[in-house]
Protein backbone atom coordinates (compact mmCIF):
# COMPACT_ATOMS: atom_id res chain seq x y z
CA UNK A 1 0.00 0.00 0.00
CA UNK A 2 3.08 1.92 1.24
CA UNK A 3 4.54 1.56 -2.45
CA UNK A 4 1.32 2.12 -4.17
CA UNK A 5 1.02 5.91 -2.70
CA UNK A 6 4.52 6.67 -3.05
CA UNK A 7 4.18 5.78 -6.88
CA UNK A 8 0.90 7.51 -7.28
CA UNK A 9 3.03 10.72 -5.51
CA UNK A 10 5.58 10.16 -8.21
CA UNK A 11 2.60 10.34 -11.20
CA UNK A 12 1.34 13.45 -9.95
CA UNK A 13 4.44 15.59 -9.81
CA UNK A 14 5.06 17.56 -13.79
CA UNK A 15 8.03 16.40 -15.66
CA UNK A 16 9.75 20.01 -14.14
CA UNK A 17 8.79 19.06 -10.79
CA UNK A 18 10.68 15.91 -11.43
CA UNK A 19 13.55 17.04 -12.44
CA UNK A 20 13.91 19.57 -9.65
CA UNK A 21 13.39 17.09 -6.66
CA UNK A 22 16.28 15.15 -8.83
CA UNK A 23 18.61 17.57 -9.07
CA UNK A 24 18.09 18.25 -5.07
CA UNK A 25 18.41 15.11 -4.45
CA UNK A 26 21.85 14.28 -5.63
CA UNK A 27 23.23 17.39 -4.23
CA UNK A 28 24.57 14.93 -0.72
CA UNK A 29 25.75 12.59 -3.43
CA UNK A 30 28.24 14.59 -5.79
CA UNK A 31 29.17 16.74 -2.66
CA UNK A 32 30.22 13.33 -0.92
CA UNK A 33 31.89 11.26 -3.74
CA UNK A 34 32.82 13.99 -6.35
CA UNK A 35 31.92 14.62 -9.67
CA UNK A 36 34.11 11.49 -11.49
CA UNK A 37 33.50 8.81 -8.41
CA UNK A 38 29.35 9.38 -8.41
CA UNK A 39 27.84 6.75 -10.44
CA UNK A 40 24.60 7.37 -12.10
CA UNK A 41 23.55 4.33 -10.32
CA UNK A 42 24.16 6.09 -7.17
CA UNK A 43 22.35 9.26 -8.35
CA UNK A 44 19.39 7.46 -9.45
CA UNK A 45 19.48 5.64 -6.23
CA UNK A 46 19.53 9.15 -4.11
CA UNK A 47 16.70 10.74 -6.39
CA UNK A 48 14.35 7.69 -5.58
CA UNK A 49 13.84 7.01 -9.64
CA UNK A 50 15.17 4.50 -12.10
CA UNK A 51 18.14 5.28 -13.88
CA UNK A 52 15.78 4.92 -16.93
CA UNK A 53 13.58 7.35 -15.91
CA UNK A 54 17.20 9.83 -14.62
CA UNK A 55 18.11 9.68 -18.53
CA UNK A 56 15.07 10.66 -19.71
CA UNK A 57 15.09 13.69 -17.41
CA UNK A 58 19.24 14.14 -17.98
CA UNK A 59 20.96 12.37 -20.56
CA UNK A 60 24.28 12.58 -19.20
CA UNK A 61 26.01 12.77 -15.82
CA UNK A 62 27.30 16.21 -17.06
CA UNK A 63 23.91 17.62 -17.94
CA UNK A 64 22.40 16.72 -14.35
CA UNK A 65 25.63 18.27 -13.05
CA UNK A 66 25.15 21.59 -14.95
CA UNK A 67 21.37 21.45 -14.05
CA UNK A 68 22.34 21.49 -10.49
CA UNK A 69 25.23 24.35 -11.18
CA UNK A 70 21.73 26.32 -12.53
CA UNK A 71 19.61 25.29 -9.51
CA UNK A 72 22.57 26.90 -7.28
CA UNK A 73 22.57 30.47 -9.52
CA UNK A 74 18.95 31.19 -7.72
CA UNK A 75 18.27 33.25 -4.63
CA UNK A 76 18.81 36.42 -2.71
CA UNK A 77 22.91 36.25 -3.33
CA UNK A 78 22.89 35.79 -7.14
CA UNK A 79 20.41 38.65 -7.68
CA UNK A 80 23.11 40.74 -5.79
CA UNK A 81 25.64 38.77 -7.83
CA UNK A 82 23.74 40.21 -11.02
CA UNK A 83 22.60 43.53 -9.93
CA UNK A 84 26.46 44.32 -8.65
CA UNK A 85 27.73 43.13 -12.32
CA UNK A 86 25.28 45.80 -13.66
CA UNK A 87 26.75 48.61 -11.77
CA UNK A 88 29.06 51.04 -13.26
CA UNK A 89 32.59 50.43 -12.82
CA UNK A 90 34.38 52.61 -10.56
CA UNK A 91 35.49 52.88 -6.81
CA UNK A 92 32.83 52.15 -4.97
CA UNK A 93 31.35 49.50 -6.92
CA UNK A 94 35.01 47.72 -5.79
CA UNK A 95 34.42 48.10 -2.39
CA UNK A 96 31.21 46.86 -2.72
CA UNK A 97 32.11 43.47 -4.95
CA UNK A 98 35.15 42.77 -2.16
CA UNK A 99 32.60 43.50 0.50
CA UNK A 100 29.72 40.86 -1.24
CA UNK A 101 32.55 38.05 -1.79
CA UNK A 102 33.65 38.51 1.97
CA UNK A 103 30.07 38.20 3.55
CA UNK A 104 28.76 35.93 1.37
CA UNK A 105 31.42 33.32 2.47
CA UNK A 106 30.87 34.54 6.07
CA UNK A 107 27.33 34.84 6.84
CA UNK A 108 25.11 34.09 4.06
CA UNK A 109 26.39 30.62 3.72
CA UNK A 110 26.57 29.76 7.25
CA UNK A 111 22.53 30.04 7.36
CA UNK A 112 21.35 28.91 3.62
CA UNK A 113 20.87 25.20 3.29
CA UNK A 114 20.96 25.36 -0.92
CA UNK A 115 24.87 27.44 -0.22
CA UNK A 116 25.76 25.29 2.36
CA UNK A 117 25.43 21.91 0.22
CA UNK A 118 27.23 24.49 -2.93
CA UNK A 119 29.94 24.89 -0.54
CA UNK A 120 30.33 21.29 0.61
CA UNK A 121 30.14 20.22 -3.25
CA UNK A 122 33.38 22.91 -3.81
CA UNK A 123 35.32 21.89 -1.13
CA UNK A 124 34.69 17.96 -1.98
CA UNK A 125 35.67 19.29 -5.67
CA UNK A 126 38.99 20.83 -4.42
CA UNK A 127 40.07 17.29 -2.78
CA UNK A 128 39.17 15.32 -4.85
CA UNK A 129 39.11 15.90 -9.23
CA UNK A 130 38.31 19.95 -9.02
CA UNK A 131 35.64 19.75 -11.67
CA UNK A 132 32.76 21.00 -10.14
CA UNK A 133 35.14 24.02 -9.24
CA UNK A 134 36.03 24.25 -12.09
CA UNK A 135 32.52 24.41 -13.56
CA UNK A 136 31.52 26.87 -11.29
CA UNK A 137 34.66 29.18 -12.04
CA UNK A 138 33.76 28.84 -15.61
CA UNK A 139 30.04 29.64 -14.87
CA UNK A 140 30.51 32.71 -12.75
CA UNK A 141 33.73 33.86 -13.02
CA UNK A 142 34.38 35.51 -16.14
CA UNK A 143 31.97 38.52 -16.04
CA UNK A 144 33.22 39.06 -12.09
CA UNK A 145 36.56 39.10 -12.92
CA UNK A 146 36.11 41.40 -16.06
CA UNK A 147 33.94 44.08 -13.41
CA UNK A 148 36.80 43.56 -10.80
CA UNK A 149 39.62 44.64 -13.69
CA UNK A 150 37.30 47.68 -15.13
CA UNK A 151 36.86 49.04 -11.27
CA UNK A 152 40.30 48.51 -10.66
CA UNK A 153 40.87 50.36 -13.80
CA UNK A 154 38.76 53.29 -13.01
CA UNK A 155 40.41 53.32 -9.50
CA UNK A 156 43.48 54.18 -10.92
CA UNK A 157 42.21 56.90 -13.24
CA UNK A 158 40.53 58.43 -10.13
CA UNK A 159 43.88 58.29 -7.60
CA UNK A 160 42.03 55.84 -5.07
CA UNK A 161 44.29 53.08 -6.32
CA UNK A 162 48.29 52.36 -5.07
CA UNK A 163 50.64 51.21 -7.63
CA UNK A 164 51.48 47.20 -6.62
CA UNK A 165 53.15 44.64 -8.40
CA UNK A 166 50.12 42.33 -8.57
CA UNK A 167 48.13 41.37 -11.27
CA UNK A 168 44.80 42.96 -11.59
CA UNK A 169 43.15 39.66 -12.44
CA UNK A 170 45.00 37.23 -9.82
CA UNK A 171 43.53 39.87 -7.21
CA UNK A 172 40.01 39.25 -7.64
CA UNK A 173 41.29 35.45 -6.78
CA UNK A 174 42.82 36.42 -3.86
CA UNK A 175 40.14 38.10 -2.27
CA UNK A 176 38.02 35.03 -3.32
CA UNK A 177 40.32 32.97 -1.47
CA UNK A 178 40.38 35.34 2.07
CA UNK A 179 36.71 34.39 2.01
CA UNK A 180 36.36 30.90 1.06
CA UNK A 181 39.06 30.42 3.79
CA UNK A 182 37.10 32.15 6.36
CA UNK A 183 34.45 29.80 5.67
CA UNK A 184 36.20 26.98 6.08
CA UNK A 185 37.68 27.71 9.42
CA UNK A 186 33.84 28.76 10.27
CA UNK A 187 32.27 26.03 8.76
CA UNK A 188 32.45 23.33 12.32
CA UNK A 189 30.13 24.00 14.94
CA UNK A 190 33.34 24.90 17.12
CA UNK A 191 35.27 26.83 14.34
CA UNK A 192 38.44 26.04 13.77
CA UNK A 193 39.80 29.34 15.05
CA UNK A 194 38.62 31.54 18.15
CA UNK A 195 38.71 35.06 15.93
CA UNK A 196 37.24 36.52 18.84
CA UNK A 197 34.95 38.48 16.95
CA UNK A 198 31.34 38.71 15.44
CA UNK A 199 31.02 37.51 11.72
CA UNK A 200 29.83 40.66 10.98
CA UNK A 201 33.11 42.44 12.39
CA UNK A 202 35.10 39.24 10.68
CA UNK A 203 33.67 40.69 7.73
CA UNK A 204 34.50 44.16 8.23
CA UNK A 205 37.93 43.37 9.29
CA UNK A 206 38.88 40.82 6.19
CA UNK A 207 36.97 43.48 3.68
CA UNK A 208 39.28 46.12 4.68
CA UNK A 209 42.03 43.47 4.53
CA UNK A 210 41.57 42.63 1.20
CA UNK A 211 40.52 45.99 0.13
CA UNK A 212 44.04 47.09 1.22
CA UNK A 213 45.29 44.12 -1.07
CA UNK A 214 43.36 45.02 -4.18
CA UNK A 215 45.71 48.47 -3.52
CA UNK A 216 43.08 50.64 -2.79
CA UNK A 217 44.65 53.84 -0.60
CA UNK A 218 43.26 53.91 2.55
CA UNK A 219 41.54 57.29 2.23
CA UNK A 220 39.34 55.79 -0.49
CA UNK A 221 38.44 52.72 1.99
CA UNK A 222 37.80 55.17 4.58
CA UNK A 223 35.64 57.11 1.73
CA UNK A 224 33.81 54.28 0.63
CA UNK A 225 33.34 51.42 3.07
CA UNK A 226 31.10 52.86 5.23
CA UNK A 227 27.99 51.63 7.20
CA UNK A 228 25.68 53.49 4.49
CA UNK A 229 27.67 51.66 1.66
CA UNK A 230 27.59 48.24 3.64
CA UNK A 231 23.89 48.19 4.05
CA UNK A 232 23.28 48.67 0.02
CA UNK A 233 24.84 45.03 -0.60
CA UNK A 234 22.77 42.50 -0.10
CA UNK A 235 24.03 39.36 2.35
Amino acid sequence: MLTYLFMQARRRLSSEERREAIVGAVQEVFARNGFDGTTTRALARAAGVSEALLYKHFPSKESLFAAMLDACAQGPAFTEFTRILGLKASTATLVAMVHFTISYYVSHCSEDAREQAMQALLVRSLLEDGEFVRLTHKKFATGWIRQFVACLKQAAVDGDLRDIPIRRDLRVWFVHHIAFSLMLYLHPKVPAIDYRASRQALVEQATRFALLGTGLTESAIRRYYTAKARSLVAE
